[in-house]
């Protein structure tokens, strides 16, 4: 019984610790939007400039930019399907990398885990 109670408590600790570093995993997403949001708005008033041109193609930002190019007229069919391939090519990799850094992160509940502790952990 006693191992129970120390396996719940255990439980509510790592929940507890993942909880509090939220905002930190959430806010370079965060950060990534508002500056796809403002060049967006940037892009609303110049759609062929130059800014407009290469952020539409960068993931990431591209989501936000691209379909501002796309509503003004100024985007041929190939620079959309250019823009959506890259995007997935970087969710993929994004998909892996996050995956490695949490398996290597994963049974670590003593303070905070460095991203190369992490990287590393998992390779073993």
């Amino acid at each position: 019984m006693s191992r129970v109670i120390f396996s719940s408590h255990q439980l509510e600790r790592v929940e507890r610790l993942r909880q509090e570093d939220l905002g930190t995993v959430v806010m370079p997403t965060t950060v990534v939007l508002v500056v796809a949001f403002v060049i967006g708005m940037q892009a609303a008033a110049d759609p062929g400039g130059a800014l407009a041109v290469i952020t539409s193609y960068v993931p990431g930002l591209s989501p936000l930019v691209m379909p501002v190019r796309q509503a003004a007229g100024k985007v041929a069919s190939w620079e959309m399907a250019l823009a959506v391939v890259l995007m997935l090519v970087a969710i993929g990799l994004i998909v892996r990398l996050g995956g490695r850094i949490y398996a290597g992160a994963l049974l670590r509940t003593s303070g905070k885990t460095k991203l190369r502790e992490a990287l590393k952990a998992e390779r073993v």
